[in-house]
């Protein structure tokens, strides 16, 4: 059910979610795609609360507008007499429809909280990577640190702000893969002195392609998001279920506003709900970068065995 607008990895081939004007024969023309661009950068670029208000105030009273309009043009009698008949049809729309809302609902939060455990694996394997320079020679291990906290600011400085305003151009990531290509390859060309370095060596080795496998995961999660027609479906059947409500011949027309309103701010909270946790990286509601900062945090306190002072040993 997921899309992702990112069409490479490793290289990169990226398509900018910015581009929002094209040129034809005929001139300047905005497309579908440019247009839901921009709406999507909106969207996110304004705090959640503020967006909620916006889909529930515009979906909200559009519902209404809708029911005065059909209200002055559909006898509320004639309708009065098949509001039985409207209820237990309306039932069989609305199970339908909460079905679809909550499985959409549950694809969105599966998704994000897989976001979430490919940036918490990523960071993992940069702790066990520091952890196990320890076991290095000095200068390697130095090294190896640095490639590490010079990989975690670019991470948390660069990589994750574009992320969050949805900038996934290959020139935001290119630092990144050219710090772990400078340490996968200082590992690789290392010598092991003793069998303890061998067994090291090997291990962080395997923990440095782990680390790219999580890295190019977490790239791709970024750039993840419902495909379009899955929100016209829900678009339309939000649309239909609303709708329904317009059938019932309510005595008092306040009440049916009532009724009608409530329903379709209901909706519209869910609408909120999936905007929210749509992109995984993006907006309020996102995956942070807590797990990096972490692992930044504890690097100073590691210092590598061989640098560590080692006690004399006892005189006889």
């Amino acid at each position: 059910m997921r899309r992702s607008r990112i069409a490479g990895v490793f290289p990169f081939t990226l398509t900018s979610g910015l581009t929002i004007v094209g040129r034809t024969e005929a001139g300047p023309k905005w497309s579908i795609e440019a247009r839901r661009a921009v709406l999507v950068d909106f969207l996110y670029t304004h705090p959640t609360w503020l967006d909620g208000l916006l889909v529930i105030g515009v979906w909200t009273g559009l519902s209404l507008l809708g029911l005065c309009i059909f209200h002055r043009f559909v006898d509320v009698h004639l309708r009065h007499k098949d509001t039985e008949t409207v209820g237990l049809t309306y039932a069989i729309v609305a199970v339908v429809y909460a079905v679809l809302i909550a499985v959409i609902v549950v694809d969105v939060w599966e998704t994000f909280s897989k976001g979430d455990e490919i940036a918490t694996a990523e960071a993992n394997k940069l702790s066990n990577l520091m952890l196990d320079s320890a076991g290095l020679p000095p200068a390697q291990a130095a090294g190896v640190r640095g490639d590490i906290n010079k990989y975690i600011d670019i991470v948390v400085k660069s990589e994750w702000p574009s992320q969050q305003t949805g900038t996934l151009d290959e020139k935001v990531f290119e630092p990144g893969w050219t710090v772990l290509g400078h340490l996968s390859t200082a590992l690789a060309v290392f010598e092991p002195a003793t069998l303890g370095q061998n067994a090291n060596k090997a291990e962080m080795l395997h923990a440095v392609n782990d680390l790219i496998k999580a890295r190019r995961s977490r790239i791709l999660a970024a750039g993840e998001h419902l495909p379009d027609i899955v929100w016209q479906i829900l678009l339309i059947a939000g649309g239909v279920a609303v709708g329904y409500t317009y059938l019932f011949g309510a005595h008092s027309f306040r009440i049916h506003l009532a009724i009608t309103g409530l329903i379709s701010a209901t909706i519209a909270l869910v609408f909120v709900l999936i905007i929210a946790l749509d992109y995984p990286f993006r907006g309020d509601v996102s995956v942070g970068d807590d797990a990096f900062v972490s692992v930044q945090a504890t690097s100073s306190d590691l210092a590598p065995a061989s640098e560590a002072p080692r006690p004399e040993p006892p005189k006889p």
